[in-house]
């Protein structure tokens, strides 16, 4: 018995698992801030806009992340054209300064610092750009699934 629990305990401290980054995931924006550092909440704004123009419910803003890469994908209402624009999708490599715990996004020589923070049970993000002080907000996507029945 003792040979049993002390082999359990080897192979189970062996196994550190590190979670993973609570970053990974679908996410939606919530609000940007603009030059002005006035909060835009991104629903307010595309209500208003589908309100005038209804081909404008295509404008969307969402950010993907997964272990190595996030990419964030915008699409915007073609102010020429009733309609928009098609989407402009943006990767970065991405890690986390050991020293100062910013989140470097990096896309080519080009490396955006983030001081991210999250909150409502993780499910908010809060991305403050470290060089032009804007702040994004991003609602975690959660998939519904359907009770089984």
């Amino acid at each position: 018995f003792i040979l049993i629990v002390s082999f359990s305990l080897i192979v189970s401290c062996g196994k550190e698992e590190i979670p993973p980054d609570k970053l990974i995931g679908e996410w939606t924006v919530y609000s940007i801030t603009d030059q002005t550092s006035e909060t835009i909440i991104w629903e307010e704004l595309k209500t208003s806009l589908v309100g005038l123009i209804p081909e404008y419910s295509c404008l969307d803003f969402t950010a993907t992340a997964t272990e190595q890469i996030v990419s964030t994908r915008y699409v915007f209402v073609d102010v020429n054209a009733r309609g928009c624009l098609s989407p402009t999708i943006a990767a970065y490599t991405w890690q986390i300064d050991p020293e100062t715990g910013f989140y470097q996004f990096t896309q080519g020589t080009n490396v955006i610092n983030y001081l991210i923070s999250f909150s409502n049970n993780d499910n908010r993000m809060t991305w403050n750009d470290q060089t032009s002080g804007a702040i994004t907000v991003w609602d975690r996507v959660i998939s519904e699934t359907a009770p089984a029945e």
